[in-house]
């Protein structure tokens, strides 16, 4: 379970989000990292989770991986929240999958 999420998956759940989400997300990453929100998707994923609770606090952090799952569910890589979590937060299930 979970074999199906990868970085390039991630980045095309977050091209498929309203704009005005997607800029303000890409704007607190900006000045909160540094660095647009995009590159946590494909350098680090393991970190989404918690940028996005840092980013938009908890609630809002969970309407998004609330609608990621959705997202991902419906392209065909079906999971469960708490996994989606999991893979959102431990660099240990990404070790395997280099890109």
């Amino acid at each position: 379970m979970g074999g199906c999420l990868t970085r390039e998956l991630l980045v095309k759940f977050y091209s498929s989000m309203d704009f005005s989400l997607r800029a303000l997300i890409h704007y607190k990453s900006l000045a909160a990292f540094g660095y647009p929100f995009d590159k946590i998707l494909l350098e680090e994923p393991w970190r989404t989770y918690g940028a996005l609770r840092e980013l938009l606090g908890d609630h809002n952090a969970q309407l998004i991986l609330s609608m990621m799952l959705r997202w991902l569910n419906k392209n065909g890589c079906n999971l469960d929240i708490d996994t989606l979590k999991r893979y959102l937060s431990d660099g240990k299930f990404w070790s395997a999958q280099k890109s």
